[in-house]
């Protein structure tokens, strides 16, 4: 039987193996399951672990690694047309806009931003999207992002999701069942496949979980 390869397997496999002269294999090895680029990867592991911080977001499309670092991560801007019209990226991540076309890979999404307290216990960091109804950034929130997206080839483009309290007439995207996280703790990564997962790890740690167990938006942690 003959085997055959898509592009985008193809694309993966020659985005990975290009860095593998740069990083770890076991960095490379996260980057393929979590479609995180494997620089980005080496970046969180060394920050979280120099900073104290544990990060959780939510993956990329799958795909999306054989363009993380070779095209801008997508930006707000990127989300809509100028009728309001949702943009989204490709199957494999990558998209372009139908009106400026250029072209960018899908992102990486901070669900929440934890500082160590000491004992396996941990601070939430409040990293909210500056809206009227919301919570704004933490000073130390604002500088750990900053040293991260410092380091990272595709950057975090805005603030925690957990931490976001949509203003009237908005809703929470809220989190689905086979949603894919990736946490970075102290230099450690976990894969964490699906939400009943991610919200164990939550539970693990101690962290808070402001959704139901449909996904749902319930409230943000207070500050």
């Amino acid at each position: 039987m003959t085997l055959k390869a898509s592009i985008s397997e193809m694309a993966v496999s020659n985005r990975l193996s290009q860095a593998r002269s740069r990083v770890k294999t076991a960095d490379i090895a996260f980057a393929q399951i979590s479609d995180i680029g494997p620089e980005d990867v080496a970046a969180l592991k060394e920050a979280t672990e120099r900073q104290g911080l544990l990060v959780v977001m939510r993956c990329p499309k799958p795909g999306a690694v054989a363009f993380q670092g070779v095209f801008p991560a997508k930006r707000a801007v990127d989300g809509y047309d100028s009728k309001g019209s949702v943009v989204k990226s490709g199957e494999s991540g990558l998209g372009v806009h139908p009106e400026r076309r250029n072209f960018f890979v899908s992102d990486y999404d901070m669900m929440s931003l934890w500082a160590t307290a000491g004992g396996g216990r941990y601070r939430k960091l409040f990293a909210s999207a500056l809206t009227p109804t919301s919570r704004s950034w933490s000073r130390q929130a604002m500088d750990a992002v900053r040293l991260l997206n410092m380091a990272l080839q595709s950057k975090l483009q805005h603030g925690a999701q957990d931490d976001y309290t949509p203003p009237s007439g908005k809703t929470h995207p809220g989190v689905s069942p086979y949603t894919r996280f990736a946490a970075f703790r102290e230099g450690e990564a976990t894969y964490l496949r699906s939400m009943g997962e991610c919200k164990a790890y939550y539970g693990r740690w101690n962290l808070y979980w402001p959704y139901n167990d449909a996904g749902e938006f319930l409230e943000a942690a207070k500050p």
